[in-house]
């Protein structure tokens, strides 16, 4: 029976895996894309009309 004396096989990994993060992302990015212009187009909004008024203080 083999004793592996100094050796750590149960290493803890001190990077992150940024693939997943990326393909999240990539994807919320397309789905807003996607989206804003449908919102954009189908809301209206009445503004108001800019007043000029001069006050003394």
């Amino acid at each position: 029976m083999a004793m592996n004396v100094g050796e750590a096989d149960d290493e803890i990994i001190g990077t992150i895996n940024t693939t997943p993060l990326v393909d999240v992302m990539l994807v919320l990015l397309i789905i807003f894309l996607i989206t804003i212009p449908v919102v954009t187009t189908s809301i209206k909004v009445d503004l108001p009309k800019e007043k000029n008024v001069i006050r003394e203080t």
